[in-house]
């Protein structure tokens, strides 16, 4: 019995040993992984199975390494993992088969970075003594986890540093070609390649536009000819081509192209990158090595850092040397692609619009229409003036009051006249006593001379009497008194012939429409329209043109014609004096034309004045 217990010894240590010797020899990071598992299960004793699992960045957390090799967890084992991943703490569970599940978590600066899950056949009690072992044994893998983003910063660095100090290399130079050529030679130099190949798409074909250590090329050489086509089978398959004439081809691309240039001439090892901007792929670099040097994929890795990076500085430098008509051409070209092409659903939606609404207005017609501000008048207007020289004394209506034919509007003083009248009437009646005693006395001549004074009598009499009646000022008709507030004058003199009231008829009107000139030319006599007042902006008025008036006025900046026109429909509100806007109908012309008409007439006159 002893000596069966020193034999178990002597195998568990050989064990261990031979674990510690396969983990300290381990070389790349899935055997770290595998080695590492392997050693805590030998270390532990009684795993059944055994699973590290880490995070791995995008792709979330994946199994890194299992014990036994090759073994499938089974889903209660799954569950334990995705618990410890879950809860990032250590967990200790019975499992179906009577074995206990053990999931602890490593962490690496208070970051879950991966959970170790073992199935052990082991006593209770022990289960805290493999708990410290596995804490103890996480430190290796968080070193690992460490070293290797460690190294994966260090490649970005060299990668962005040397991506940034062939930038700066080709930003150096001013023009394109320059450009290109110093970006092939510090390529070829900086990844020990015999050549380096750098080439722009145009009109579908790739051509090569720079050639590391070549000033001048021949365009038609057999060489740059094959190249050409090497760069356009990586355009077209959108992928970077790795050839290698030593190895065997695993890649999914087709490389036939590559493998017909090795063997004419070429290098052994090609590698060829596209360059796109989105879905535009606009050229490709091609780097060209000999047997032996094979482009690994870190290498490959920093090549298309430097590649993209530079390539669109490259293209904007092509760019900016290009002539106006390449630029013109360049944009229409873009502008098109977008309009036909796929996307920018925007800008097609937006065109389609426009160009419908443009065909609406060249093909629609409406009534072109010459508006002009406008005011209503009366088609009459007559004054009432004082019929000679007095005093107001009484007025019995202003501004703004409606009067009937004959209404008594305004009074003047007749105490005057009154008197007088009174003196003329026995002025009278003494010179018809003198008549009648000289005809009584047969005295012919006296009776003659009083007879002739008589009558002057009489016609003075009659003056006076038209004179009183004057003094009353009445409405010549039914109308509106449109001017004329006396009510402040009186007592005041008045002179003969002074306007006193203005009255204008209520139920016929006249329009003025006030024509800008550059309009006047589509005017005419008998054209029909339609006026709005200001005041009454919800009812529309007839019109036709009577009367084109050769008379200017400065109105607002411009010259403008007086157009007279006969009002046809009457309403009760409409008044003398109102404003408005009035619209005479020319005639049925295109809606395009109609809009476009006063700046086509300014664009004439503008051309007129300016051209020699």
């Amino acid at each position: 019995m002893q000596l069966d217990s020193q034999l178990d010894s002597e195998t568990g240590n050989e064990l261990l040993r031979q674990a510690w010797v396969q983990f300290s020899g381990a070389e790349s990071y899935t055997d770290y992984c595998q080695y590492w598992l392997e050693l805590m299960c030998t270390r532990i004793g009684g795993v059944t199975m055994a699973t590290l699992v880490l995070d791995s960045g995008e792709n979330g957390f994946l199994p890194s390494a299992i014990w036994p090799e090759k073994s499938q967890p089974d889903e209660e084992f799954t569950a334990l993992i995705e618990e410890g991943i879950e809860e990032a703490s250590g967990l200790v569970h019975s499992l179906a088969s009577g074995s206990y599940g053990v999931a602890f978590p490593i962490r690496l600066d208070d970051e879950l970075a991966g959970v170790v899950a073992l199935s052990l056949n082991v006593p209770h009690i022990v289960l805290p003594e493999v708990m410290e072992q596995i804490q103890w044994g996480s430190a290796w893998i968080e070193l690992l986890v460490r070293r290797q983003r460690g190294k994966e910063q260090t490649e970005q660095f060299d990668r962005l540093s040397g991506a940034v100090d062939l930038l700066a290399a080709v930003l150096s130079e001013a023009r394109f070609q320059p450009s290109a050529l110093r970006f092939v030679n510090e390529l070829a130099a900086a990844y020990g390649c015999d050549r380096v190949s750098f080439g722009l798409t145009k009109s579908r074909q790739t051509e090569v536009t720079a050639l590391s250590h070549s000033a001048q090329f021949g365009k038609k050489m057999n060489l740059i000819r094959r190249l050409s086509g090497v760069m356009d089978e990586a355009i077209l398959q959108r992928g970077v081509i790795s050839y290698n004439a030593a190895a065997t081809d695993e890649s999914q691309l087709v490389m036939r192209e590559h493998a017909q240039f090795s063997q004419s001439g070429g290098n052994a090892n090609i590698l060829t990158i596209p360059l796109h901007s989105g879905d535009d792929y606009f050229g490709a670099v091609t780097l060209e090595r000999p047997v032996g040097q094979a482009f690994d994929e870190q290498e490959q890795g920093r090549i298309c850092s430097i590649v993209a990076l530079s390539s669109e500085v490259l293209r904007n430098k092509q760019n900016q040397d290009s002539s106006w008509y390449q630029h013109l051409y360049r944009s229409t070209k873009t502008q098109l692609q977008r309009l036909f092409g796929a996307g920018y659903l925007g800008r097609k939606l937006i065109l389609t619009s426009i160009a419908l609404v443009c065909l609406f207005f060249t093909f629609a017609t409406g009534t072109y229409r010459v508006a002009a501000d406008s005011v209503l008048e009366g088609e009459v207007r007559r004054a009432v003036v004082a019929p000679f020289e007095g005093y107001l004394d009484d007025a019995q209506v202003k501004a703004g009051d409606r009067v009937s034919a004959g209404q008594e509007m305004s009074r003047l003083d007749d105490r005057d006249l009154t008197l007088e009248k009174l003196g003329y009437l026995s002025e009278g009646a003494k010179l018809q006593r003198q008549y009648e005693e000289a005809v009584a006395n047969r005295d012919r001549a006296e009776a003659k001379i009083l007879q002739a004074q008589l009558e002057q009598n009489l016609a003075q009499l009659n003056l006076i009497e038209s004179q009183l009646q004057r003094t009353r000022l009445k409405a010549p008709f039914d109308g509106l008194v449109v001017s004329g507030d006396l009510s402040q004058r009186l007592g005041s003199a008045v002179e003969q012939g002074e306007v006193l009231f203005e009255v204008a008829p209520l139920e016929r009107y006249r329009v003025i429409l006030w024509i800008d000139e550059h309009r006047m030319a589509d005017i005419d006599n008998g054209q029909q329209g339609r006026l709005i007042l200001n005041s009454l902006p919800e009812q529309s008025f007839a019109f036709s043109v009577s009367q084109v008036t050769p008379v200017t006025e400065a109105r607002d900046g411009g010259n403008y014609f007086r157009v007279e026109a006969q009002l046809q429909d009457i309403s009760p509100g409409l008044r003398p004096g109102m404003e408005g806007v009035g619209k005479v109908e020319i005639d049925d012309r295109r809606l395009i034309w109609i809009w476009s008409y006063p700046l086509i007439q300014w664009v004439k006159l503008k051309l007129w004045s300016w051209i020699p």
